[in-house]
């Protein structure tokens, strides 16, 4: 187990010497060790950058629990941050439907994807953000398209409408699990059917899931003694966080009461699953959140994401008024932080630009992820001063 070192002799300037931080990732099947070990690489990488040195605990597991707890230890030139990190997990609900068969499981969950269809909620990403929506209906172009071909080369063979249709339609299903899998169509079909089961609430496992990550959160929270509560959200992390944090409130209301509450949010996909209509207990949990004045929310967005609804205020566009929470929107573009190569290799997936928010950058910018969970600045500060970070020298000392 790595030394605690402390935080003796830090500068009068630094903020935060203590966090706690509750992480929930995206969806992916990536469990919280393997999750942990690539934000350790990502931390030790920023630390190159930013003149620190992270050394990390052994881990500790709960049984019974879905979560793995690690302890971060950062040291700059003359500050040093102690971080308490607890790695939420729902891989195994991801793998659930990613490996549900084919084409059983793949034409079960694209009936799910039609109804984002049927009641209205995809014309409403429209409104919030046209390229979501372009993202959206992306699998049904592909198909469509797809379909045409194949019906319009067979016509010219046989001319048989009714065989035509039913060998087109055929095809066109084979083509989504191959070559479809390179284009990520049943990665993508999955991914809705589980957001319509969220609208829904028809799988009992993501209810329960929600309620023993309250009981984990509100646990940590009535714990923590730290400088600053971090709550990381990334793509639908963001619904497990917001709904985890509003059960927990729901049973304990001065939970946050003199805490310094941070949520970030990061590619979210809040509004995805929000703007349906039947998703009424998700807009109840958002609201309970955002009517906390402890709470400060910072909501990152980047044009290079197709998979998050840029250039949208989430608040606005979910019906969330007069909120007592502050909250800052902050745009950005990946191409500011990450090196010209490595860019280049990123925006050749859609799904692996989207997974840049919670990875390390080759160049010192103010929207640092790593900065924010190890750095001795709060994550307010960094959300709303831009130069705060031309504090920390070229050695990693805090001016």
């Amino acid at each position: 187990m790595a030394k605690r070192t402390g935080n003796r002799g830090a500068p009068a300037g630094q903020e935060v010497k203590s966090r706690l931080v509750l992480n929930f990732p995206g969806f992916e099947q990536t469990d919280s060790v393997a999750q942990l070990g690539r934000l350790r690489y990502g931390a030790e990488q920023t630390g190159k950058i930013w003149g620190f040195e992270i050394t990390q605990d052994d881990l500790l597991h709960e049984e019974g629990t879905h979560h793995t707890i690690a302890g971060f230890h950062a040291r700059g030139g003359n500050w040093e941050t102690d971080v308490r990190l607890v790695q939420f997990r729902w891989n195994d609900i991801v793998h659930a439907y990613e490996q549900d068969g084919f084409p059983g499981g793949f034409l079960k969950n694209l009936k799910k994807y039609f109804a984002f269809f049927a009641d209205g909620t995809v014309r409403r990403y429209r409104k919030a953000s046209w390229r979501y929506w372009a993202f959206t209906i992306y699998p049904l172009l592909l198909a469509a398209l797809s379909f045409l071909i194949i019906f319009g080369l067979i016509w010219w063979l046989t001319g048989s409408l009714i065989l035509n249709a039913a060998i087109s339609l055929a095809a066109t299903l084979f083509l989504c699990k191959w070559p479809g899998d390179k284009l990520y169509v049943p990665l993508t079909i999955a991914d809705w059917g589980f957001a319509r089961d969220m609208v829904n609430r028809e799988n009992p496992e993501i209810e329960e899931r929600f309620r023993e990550f309250g009981r984990t959160v509100a646990a940590e929270i009535t714990a923590s003694k730290h400088d600053e509560i971090v709550i990381v959200g990334h793509s639908f992390g963001s619904l497990w966080a917001v709904a985890a944090l509003s059960l927990a409130l729901e049973k304990d209301p001065a939970l946050l009461e003199g805490k310094s509450i941070r949520f970030l949010a990061l590619g979210s996909s809040m509004l995805k699953i929000a703007l349906a209509p039947a998703a009424s207990h998700i807009r109840v949990h958002w609201q309970r959140l955002m009517a906390q004045p402890e709470l400060f929310w910072h909501e990152i967005q980047t044009k290079d994401d197709l998979i998050a609804f840029y250039k949208s205020d989430p608040f606005e566009q979910a019906g969330i008024t007069h909120p007592e929470a502050d909250y800052k929107i902050t745009r950005i573009r990946f191409s500011k932080g990450v090196a010209k190569q490595r860019y280049r290799a990123v925006r050749k997936s859609p799904y692996r630009t989207h997974r840049q928010y919670i990875l390390y950058y080759d160049k010192r910018v103010s929207f640092d992820y790593m900065l924010r969970l190890f750095g001795p600045f709060s994550v307010k500060t960094l959300a709303l001063d831009d130069d705060a970070t031309g504090r920390i020298d070229k050695d990693g000392r805090l001016a």
